[in-house]
């Protein structure tokens, strides 16, 4: 599977979030959406943070993301802190209640302990997105969730990736010589990777990746698409680009750990 940028494409961070309840009353197998106060915290599943979950997310709650107007997503990434077996079911939308036009996916897998579950789909665009607790005992432990169009990688990135640890670490010396240190927190790292030959259309869609992440929005760098290979990530830096010949570009990326 290529390296892929799992990120915010349509504004999911500046969305109106709303919870409420589902039912399938007519047994389409789509479900009814109504506004009720049924999930607590739920800001937290988009504050761009994997530290605290949303809570009291019980069978048949669901959490419902207007955009603003119709845009396209293809990808859903999952963050959960504990381990986690309920279904999970995506919908859409183009009214705020009632029966949903499409379901785009029903997670059945079981979501890892601190770690990302991402589910690829074929892609919709709809203003109203639901995520959908479908089983009993609800969903616990969901701390983030990405919605975008995910960037695969045209080529793989030149061989020799750094990696580098900022130790997080701050060495003074007392009046008498004496070293200490005082820990910020924990290590993280920075992952440095360069293309030396990429096409007009993979420079404009990193260009594009760029323009909604900056150095404001986190995103999930997956190396090849398994757990425990998947790192949540800033851009550090602006993409370095360069014309190495007609249409054709090297590009360079310095990516920086989040830790929560």
């Amino acid at each position: 599977m290529a390296k892929t940028f799992y990120y915010d494409s349509i504004d999911l961070l500046d969305s109106t979030i709303n919870d409420g309840t589902v039912t399938d009353s007519d047994a389409d197998s789509l479900y009814e959406f109504s506004d009720a106060s049924s999930i607590t915290n739920e800001e937290r599943i988009i504050d761009q943070s994997i530290s605290t979950a949303a809570t009291s997310w019980g069978q048949n709650d669901a959490v419902q993301f207007d955009l603003g107007g119709n845009k396209i997503a293809d990808f859903l990434a999952i963050y959960s802190n504990a381990t986690e077996t309920g279904d999970v079911v995506l919908e859409v939308d183009t009214a705020s209640t009632g029966e949903s036009l499409l379901r785009l996916a029903t997670i059945t897998a079981t979501l890892p302990a601190n770690d990302w579950l991402i589910t690829e789909f074929s892609e919709a665009a709809r203003q109203y997105w639901r995520i959908i607790a479908a089983s009993s005992g609800g969903l616990v432990g969901i701390t983030e969730i990405i919605l975008g169009k995910k960037l695969a990688f045209e080529v793989n990135p030149d061989i020799g990736i750094a990696e580098q640890e900022i130790f997080g670490t701050d060495i003074n010396t007392s009046i008498g010589g004496v070293e200490y240190a005082i820990k910020r927190h924990d290590p993280k790292s920075t992952i440095s990777m360069n293309f030396s030959n990429i096409s007009e259309t993979f420079k404009n869609n990193l260009q594009t990746f760029e323009s909604h992440v900056q150095n404001y929005k986190k995103f999930v760098y997956s190396e090849d698409g398994t757990t425990g290979n998947f790192h949540y990530v800033r851009l550090d830096a602006p993409i370095q680009f360069q014309e190495v010949a007609y249409q054709r570009y090297s590009a360079s990326l310095i990516l920086r750990e989040q830790l929560s």
